[in-house]
């Protein structure tokens, strides 16, 4: 019963701590907050809703109640999460499928557990677990795009100094080169075909892709749009900006791939411990088990724990 216990505990530091560790490593809240003002004032000054062409297919073919659950807040936001984890799952039924999987979970420790406590404990782990492997997708999915996207400038670059047209050139992109790339590029150019302006077309693929090096890139080709100049020089040029930008990452990232390992085995090590020992000597935590204090002490070893993790993933995570 009690390694049971300890292993529904590790099992919810663990999750708990990798989605704390992802969401650090991406952009920050101030930066976000930034990049989504700055997409509302285009949209608006293009008096356009911002609703893809795509999405405006998808919501025709819906019923009435499935039309109902889209709205819904939390639907919209797990939706947008599923676009940027490069998923093509309906955010309702991923949330259908979520309270089902919640609810099998915490049945399941009910009959072994028949606490109240480890139950929700169970319930909060059966719901991280779908949103942390979301999350990493996303995290996965953003890196790769970062990589792509210099050798995507420089094809567009050849491609402009071959002749082609710019559209032309990000088509070039969405057949030659692998997903993501390829696929975020591939609907900005369908939404530029149905008459979309440009401008809104890159606002709706930075918001599937939140990516500074996109918006270096569109803001770049805005400004030739209105003042002229050779967009495939500064194409080349952006793509060895972020080029370098790209390499300075990946060796921060191998840099501190050391101190995300220290940070690892400092924040299992307790629980290793504490595992280790109800195996080897049952009888060493007894006197915690018989005492009426034992609620508190664990729940403030969780909360140490917890603190300790977010203070490890600020000091280990580095964001350029």
């Amino acid at each position: 019963m009690v390694g049971v216990l300890v292993g529904v505990a590790f099992v919810a530091l663990f999750f708990a701590s990798e989605l704390i560790v992802i969401s650090s490593m991406g952009t920050r809240p101030v930066d976000r907050k930034k990049l989504k003002q700055r997409s509302s004032d285009i949209l608006l000054a293009h008096g356009d809703e911002g609703i893809s062409i795509v999405k405006q297919h998808y919501f025709e073919h819906l019923g009435t109640l499935e039309k109902l659950f889209e709205k819904l807040f939390f639907i919209k936001a797990l939706q947008k999460l599923l676009e940027q984890a490069g998923k093509k799952q309906i955010a309702y039924r991923v949330t259908l499928f979520i309270l089902f999987f919640m609810m099998c979970v915490g049945l399941i420790t009910w009959w072994y557990v028949n606490h109240l406590g480890w139950v929700l404990l169970s319930i909060v782990v059966a719901f991280s677990l779908p949103l942390w492997w979301l999350r990493k997708l996303r995290t996965r999915r953003l890196d790769k795009f970062e990589e792509q996207l210099p050798d995507a400038l420089q094809m567009m670059s050849r491609s402009l100094r071959t002749g082609y047209s710019f559209l032309e050139s990000m088509n070039v992109v969405a057949t030659e080169m692998t997903v993501p790339i390829s696929q975020e590029f591939a609907m900005t150019v369908e939404e530029i075909k149905y008459g979309r302006d440009v401008e809104v077309a890159f606002v709706l693929m930075i918001e599937r892709i939140p990516s500074f090096s996109l918006i270096a890139m569109t803001t770049a080709i805005n400004i030739q749009k209105e003042t002229g100049g050779n967009l495939s020089e500064v194409l080349l040029k952006i793509s060895a900006v972020l080029n370098n930008r790209f390499k300075l990452h990946r060796r921060i990232k191998t840099l501190s791939a050391d101190g995300t390992m220290s940070a690892w085995v400092l924040i299992c090590l307790p629980f290793a411990l504490f595992l280790a020992l109800n195996v080897l000597n049952p009888e060493y935590f007894v006197p915690l088990y018989k005492s009426s204090e034992k609620t508190t002490v664990l729940a403030v070893f969780l909360g140490l724990e917890f603190v300790a993790m977010i203070w490890i993933s600020f000091i280990i995570n580095i964001d350029i």
